[in-house]
């Protein structure tokens, strides 16, 4: 899931929250953008 709350938008942030896992931190959209590409690219090779 993705916050973004008038600070986040305010910096061009996301605060980034996973499932199981909780609170993850805040992140820049292009930080975020690349983990979630290598993350998909990973399970699509398991």
């Amino acid at each position: 899931m993705l916050v973004v709350g008038e600070k986040e938008m305010n910096e061009g942030k996301v605060a980034v929250r996973r499932q199981g896992k909780g609170d993850v931190g805040v992140k820049s959209v292009e930080e975020f953008l690349q983990d979630a590409v290598t993350e998909i690219r990973e399970r699509r090779e398991e």
